[in-house]
C-alpha cells in the first residue's frame, strides 16, 4: 500500500506518516499542489489523503487530477460545513474528514474507501500458487507459514504477483517500492531482487531477469523445501 499525503502542517504530517508506517504502508508527503503533482508524475499511489487548505492554495484543485489517475482521495479539513463537503464530493472526493480525528477513524475510512472503490479490503490477499501476501499488513506466507522479508522486498514481490505472466518493469518497481526516484538505483533493485530470489528458490519460486526491462515471477517446481 502506498499513500500520498498532501499536508503542509508538519505537526500533522509527521504523526500521520508514522501511523501509516506502523501498519506497513509507504507514505510520500507533499506540502503543496505542485510537489504533489510532481510525485504523481513519477510514482504510483493507491490512495491520496488531501488537506483542503495548503497555505494560500486550495487542495480541492488536486481532486480532478487524482480522478484522472483513478486514485481515490480523502479530504482532510478543519471546515465542518455541509456545503463545502458537498462541493468536494461533487468534485470527485471519495470521503471528507473533519479535523481533529482519531488514527483509528482515519485507517477505517481508508479501508472503507479502498473496499468501495478498488475492491481492496483489510483481509484481501494476493495469491500465486501457495504464496500469498496481505498488502495491508505486508505479511508474506508460503504454505501457510510466515516468511519474514524486508519491507522493500515485500513491495517488490507485490508488484511481481500483480503481474504474473508478464514482465514487471524497473520503473514500475521504482515507483512503487521507493519513496522517490532520487533514492532508487538499479544496483539497489538488483540487490533486493537477488536476496528475494534466494529466499523464494527454497519454496519452488524464481525471479527471472530480463536485462534492461524488468523481472517476472515463476513457480518452478511442485515440491518445495522448507
Amino acid at each position: 500500500m502506498k499513500v500520498l499525503l498532501v499536508e503542509d502542517e508538519v505537526d500533522l504530517a509527521i504523526p500521520i506518516s508514522k501511523l501509516f508506517s506502523s501498519v506497513g504502508w509507504d507514505c510520500a508527503v507533499a506540502k503543496s499542489i505542485n510537489s504533489a503533482i510532481d510525485l504523481l508524475e513519477r510514482e504510483t499511489f493507491d490512495i491520496c489523503i488531501l488537506d483542503l487548505f495548503l497555505g494560500k492554495e486550495s487542495g480541492s484543485m488536486l481532486i480532478p487530477i487524482l480522478n484522472e489517475r483513478n486514485i481515490p482521495v480523502i479530504v482532510l479539513t478543519v471546515v465542518d460545513d455541509v456545503s463545502e463537503k458537498v462541493r468536494c464530493l461533487r468534485m470527485g472526493a471519495d470521503d471528507y474528514m473533519v479535523k481533529p480525528f482519531s488514527p483509528e477513524e482515519l485507517l477505517t475510512r481508508i479501508e472503507t474507501v479502498l473496499r468501495r472503490v478498488k475492491g481492496i479490503t483489510k483481509n484481501r490477499t494476493i495469491k500465486y500458487e501457495n504464496l500469498e501476501i496481505d498488502p495491508f499488513s505486508m505479511t508474506v506466507r508460503i504454505n501457510g507459514h510466515a516468511i519474514f522479508l524486508p519491507k522493500k522486498q515485500v513491495m517488490i514481490l507485490i508488484k511481481l504477483l500483480e503481474n504474473i505472466g508478464g514482465v514487471t518493469s524497473y520503473n514500475t518497481l521504482f515507483s512503487y517500492a521507493w519513496v522517490s526516484y532520487e533514492d532508487a538505483s538499479i544496483d539497489a533493485l538488483r540487490t533486493h531482487v537477488h536476496n528475494l530470489r534466494k529466499v523464494l528458490r527454497n519454496y519452488g519460486f524464481d525471479i527471472i531477469s530480463y536485462p534492461g526491462v524488468g523481472y517476472t515471477l515463476r513457480y518452478e517446481k511442485s515440491a518445495e523445501s522448507v
